[in-house]
């Protein structure tokens, strides 16, 4: 179906680009966070099977799966508060415009950890910004791609792995720019191991003096090389879960003129 976004611009809602990564039970799932792969279990007692194959009349499945750890996910500053926050809540609305990137993390030197990090450095940052400053101005979403970008990133188990993160001083640009919607193909835009600090959410949410409820930040996204950097109109889809964090689909349309 063909979406108009004013007179001469439009999107067609059959062609959504689906940058999420599932949440599964199978062979390779992603993975961060020390925790095991989720599980699907058919609920059993003396009156009900819960799985067509064992001769139940349905499959009814409990499911165990933590939405930081298990695949694509949205999360507001519940996530880093003392106070109670839900995704369900906080997140009001879910189509925007967006801007998509990508960077290339370069070493840096962590004298804190004696750790030699990959790092999305402001200045790495910036540098890809500006072709898009325009567009950034009027956008509600940054999506960036860090590269190389291979559909490994589909099955990695990222725990115990320090896998890249953003300076402090790239967070503090995003919110220079506005940004109300951060999604990254990482599973944090923090260091894994950071003694607790979490810099990046603390500095992006405004945690504890300001607090910006409605901005979210999405990790563990896949963005296909196939799809090119510029502007789009981006979909957010959660579940209803009073939760600081929910299992999340984000889809890609491309505008037409």
């Amino acid at each position: 179906m063909k979406f108009q976004l004013n007179n001469t611009q439009y999107i067609e809602t059959s062609e959504a680009m689906d940058i999420s990564i599932p949440m599964h039970n199978g062979p390779n799932p992603v993975l961060a966070w020390y925790c095991e792969p989720l599980t699907l279990t058919p609920v059993m007692t003396d009156r009900f099977i819960g799985d067509v194959n064992q001769g139940g009349a349905v499959n009814f499945r409990n499911l165990c799966m933590n939405p930081h750890a298990h695949g694509t996910h949205t999360e507001c500053v519940g996530h880093i508060s003392s106070d109670f926050y839900s995704i369900n809540q906080c997140l009001k609305e879910f189509h925007f415009t967006g801007v998509l990137l990508t960077v290339q993390p370069k070493k840096h030197f962590n004298h804190e950890f004696n750790t030699e990090d990959n790092v999305v450095t402001v200045e790495i940052l910036k540098q890809a910004c500006s072709e898009y400053l325009n567009e950034l101005k009027k956008s509600e979403v940054l999506i960036i791609r860090t590269i190389p970008n291979h559909k490994n990133k589909l099955e990695i188990n990222y725990s115990n792995t320090n896998p890249t993160y953003y300076s402090k001083e790239a967070i503090e640009y995003i919110n220079s720019l506005e940004i109300s919607h951060l999604m990254v193909d990482l599973p944090s835009i923090d260091r894994e191991e950071d003694n607790g600090k979490l810099i990046g959410h603390h500095i992006f949410w405004g945690y504890p003096q300001n607090i910006k409820q409605h901005k979210t930040i999405t990790e563990l996204i896949f963005v296909d090389n196939s799809i090119t950097d510029g502007k789009y109109i981006v979909n957010i889809q959660i579940t209803a879960l009073e939760n600081d964090a929910s299992p999340s689909k984000i889809t890609l349309y491309e505008i037409k003129s």
